[in-house]
């Protein structure tokens, strides 16, 4: 199991679209092995959204990449994003 954790910068007035858009869009990645997450919107800047991915491996998220449903989830979140996302993946203990 790994965590795909990605920060992303949104339009504070368009957010709660980007949300909805996002939650969406997201959907086709459950049958590439993602197992869903979380999008958590920032208390403290309302252009921040911090997006959580549980992933059954990274290789299993590498291969949805550029398929098809991949594209299209791309499509539709990329407008919305006013900078480039910054992530990486990440292996979680029980604290």
């Amino acid at each position: 199991m790994i965590y795909e954790v990605r920060v992303q910068t949104v339009d504070p007035e368009t957010r709660d679209e980007y949300v909805k858009a996002y939650k969406e869009a997201i959907q086709s990645s459950k049958e590439a092995g993602c197992y869903g997450g979380f999008i958590m919107c920032s208390d403290e800047d309302p252009a921040k959204v911090l997006v959580l991915l549980h992933w059954e491996t990274r290789e299993h998220h590498e291969r949805w990449r550029g398929t098809p449903p991949h594209v299209k989830f791309r499509q539709t979140i990329d407008p919305w994003q006013t900078e480039p996302s910054l992530g990486d993946y990440y292996v979680a203990e029980t604290i």
